[in-house]
């Protein structure tokens, strides 16, 4: 194996013509952090869980400035 890595890198064919074998990626654009609490939240559904006092899901909200988590039971019966 070493042998052809040696060979590999000592040929500039090789080296030129060589695939790019990784998956191309695109841009990371981080998400926005707020400077005052409570004006940028991230919100996610958690569910369906087993059913409790009649709730089977629960509403996470995070704030973006302060990383306070609210988590609110909900019923998976919801729509837009």
């Amino acid at each position: 194996m070493d042998n052809v890595k040696r060979y590999v890198k000592g040929c500039k064919k090789c080296r030129a013509n060589k695939p790019d074998r990784l998956k191309k990626t695109n841009h990371l654009y981080p998400n926005e952090i707020s400077n005052i609490p409570w004006n940028i939240i991230s919100i996610d559904i958690v569910g369906p869980l087993p059913t409790s006092m009649e709730h089977n899901g629960i509403l996470v909200t995070v704030d973006r400035f302060s990383k306070i988590a609210q988590y609110i039971p909900i019923n998976m019966e919801i729509s837009s």
